[in-house]
């Protein structure tokens, strides 16, 4: 009798995993499988009494949660199930929420919306009465912008309205006062300019309302990552990386203010001729991150590095330095200093006497090398070698002669890298040490 009972219980797992559906695990969630009682039947069975017969799953496009079917069970309400579909009549997506209320699933709620897609579906405490609402994105064919609903659930469901559009959202405490908001964040229209929201829960009406909002880049044409964390010493903040006309990409850093219960966007200045004008303007497709493992995020301002004027064939590298606002100062300031081979996937920390037009750097795609040159500024030309680091196969690596070679340690299954240094007599300063190489080179980050 236990065999057969474990045999029914994998059959149902499989079953749930082949059919897309996924229970999912958050901070208030407790993963599990379907009950081997029929739970997942018991879900299809009444979804597909709401639908009035056929359905198709509909699926989250970016986010955590991806799955049609998504279990969840909070400390305050039942274990409930939240299920998207569209009955084949109709090409409006329902949000089904199915709830195990006396031993038995129950549909305590079910909304058609008119978006054609979903976003991303996300759980957060908005009105901070212990339990998670549930928030959907959705999209539509007839409109570029996103538009967004919320949904209550405890003994019964109900839907919040909200009336709000958005390009990219994320939802966090921004404000600091230990409730989650949702940051609204859009492109500029020909009605209105790019802005930064945030909707807070209001008792009064009973839904998210809008109480922050300030205007980013009106000539950013694309949202390319979002990252909400620490951006200076016990500052919060939001650091949008954006693209504008051309492959340029920009950051933006906004955070609120306590002084002025305000928020800021301190990097963007506009100009007399008005354009707009940001110190983090960039060619190069780097994103702002924690660089220096300080757990404040950096913002890359990159620096292309000297290049002589007779060939302008030279893959002439360029020096990233990662830099923290300081709210103090109202100011960016460098951390570490990088040159980044985007090709092999590593950089190398340069260290602070190569600064200020010292050396250049040229990498090399054919021989997948990097090498680091004294930089004559007098006469526009390189001077003597300073370093230079190879990517090799395993099978060219075993042929070398390694006397002179220092090993770095970049994972890589199909590769070895190294490095070999060379002295310079011209400027003894320049010199860099062995233990120096090995401590600066790392494989490129992986978020």
């Amino acid at each position: 009798m236990k065999m057969k009972k474990s045999l029914i219980f994998i059959c149902l797992v499989l079953t749930l995993v082949l059919s897309g559906c996924s229970a999912v695990l958050d901070g208030n969630t407790m993963l599990r499988p379907p009950r081997a009682t029929g739970d997942k039947a018991e879900i299809q069975n009444i979804i597909s009494q709401q639908a009035g017969g056929k359905y198709t799953f509909k699926y989250p496009q970016t986010g955590e949660y991806r799955s049609a079917i998504t279990m969840k069970t909070e400390k305050a309400v039942n274990e409930f199930a939240l299920a998207l579909y569209s009955p084949d009549n109709d090409s409006k997506i329902n949000v089904c929420i199915i709830s195990f209320i006396d031993n038995q699933w129950q549909c305590i709620g079910n909304f058609a919306n008119s978006g054609t897609g979903v976003d991303r579906v996300m759980f957060r405490d908005l009105n901070n009465d212990g339990t998670d609402e549930i928030i959907i994105g959705w999209t539509s064919y007839n409109n570029a912008q996103k538009t967004l609903s919320a949904y209550s659930v405890s003994d019964t469901a109900y839907e919040i309205a909200i009336e709000d559009t958005y390009d990219e959202m994320l939802i966090d405490d921004v404000t600091g006062d230990d409730v989650d908001d949702i940051v609204l964040l859009s492109l500029s229209t020909q009605k209105n300019p790019s802005n930064f929201k945030v909707l807070q829960y209001s008792e009064t009406e009973k839904k998210p309302v809008a109480r922050y909002a300030i205007e980013l880049d009106p000539e950013i044409i694309n949202f390319k990552n979002i990252t909400f964390g620490t951006i200076a010493q016990n500052q919060k903040g939001i650091v949008i990386d954006s693209e504008k006309n051309g492959g340029i990409l920009t950051s933006q850093i906004v955070f609120f203010d306590e002084n002025s219960n305000t928020f800021l966007n301190p990097l963007v200045t506009e100009n007399e001729n008005g354009t707009f004008s940001n110190p983090t303007a960039r060619k190069d497709t780097i994103y702002s991150r924690d660089a220096d493992g300080d757990s404040i995020i950096e913002t890359p301002v990159v620096t292309p590095l000297p290049a002589p004027t007779e060939n302008t064939s030279l893959n002439i590298c360029s020096i990233t330095a990662w830099k923290q606002y300081s709210v103090y100062n109202k100011a960016l300031g460098t951390k570490i200093n990088t040159v980044i081979n985007y090709n092999d996937r590593y950089y190398i920390t340069i260290p602070n006497r190569w600064i200020n037009n010292t050396i250049t750097a040229v990498t090399d795609t054919d021989t997948r090398k990097m090498t680091f040159y004294i930089w004559n500024s007098k006469t526009s030309s390189f001077g003597d070698k300073l370093l230079e680091i190879s990517r090799y196969t395993k099978d060219e690596f075993e042929k070398l002669d390694t006397s002179n070679i220092i090993s770095l340690n970049i994972e890589n299954p199909n590769a070895v890298f190294c490095a070999e240094i060379f002295i310079t007599n011209s400027n003894d300063e320049l010199n860099i040490t062995p233990e120096e190489v090995t401590n600066s080179v790392h494989e490129f980050w992986k978020n």
